[in-house]
């Protein structure tokens, strides 16, 4: 097929992946840009086929994982840095299961908080973490006056 028909994969493939990105196209864009240097050395379209279905199939099943892993890595906790901030309960939503179910100010909205501990409106805990969209919250009596002194000041 020759490097040309190779060089004009990778670019569409490339140029899918930046429109789209969804880490698919960009291993045939890999796969293709590797078949023009198979092209160049053997002038036989079956084992260019034959080369850029293997080293697609591979990236796809290797390398795609890997990658998504090292990409989306930190995902769930977004916002990790706001962990130990102080916020407010505005409404109890349900406290009669195991993980109960607050209504926080957070972040100037309106956020939905899972604790094992009860509170009242108006309690400040801190944020233990993220859990999805859902804020993890816990009491910390320790903190309790700087969350007060937080509050306080910024709202």
């Amino acid at each position: 097929m020759g490097y040309v028909f190779w060089l004009i994969l990778t670019i569409i493939f490339s140029v899918i992946e930046f429109i789209g990105p969804a880490l698919v196209s960009v291993w045939f864009a890999i796969a293709s840009a590797l078949t023009i240097f198979v092209s160049l050395m053997f002038d036989n379209i079956k084992i260019e086929l034959v080369f850029f279905t293997i080293i697609s199939i591979l990236a796809i099943l290797f390398l795609r994982p890997l990658a998504k892993k090292i990409l989306f890595k930190n995902k769930d906790n977004f916002d990790a840095e706001k962990i130990d901030t102080c916020i407010k309960i505005k409404k109890i939503v349900d406290i009669s299961k195991e993980e109960k179910v607050y209504d926080v100010s957070y972040k100037g909205s309106i956020w939905t908080a899972l604790s094992n501990e009860i509170f009242e409106v108006g309690d400040i805990p801190i944020i233990l973490g993220f859990r999805g969209n859902k804020i993890i919250i816990k009491n910390k009596l320790g903190g309790f006056i700087l969350c007060f002194l937080y509050h306080f000041l910024y709202y």
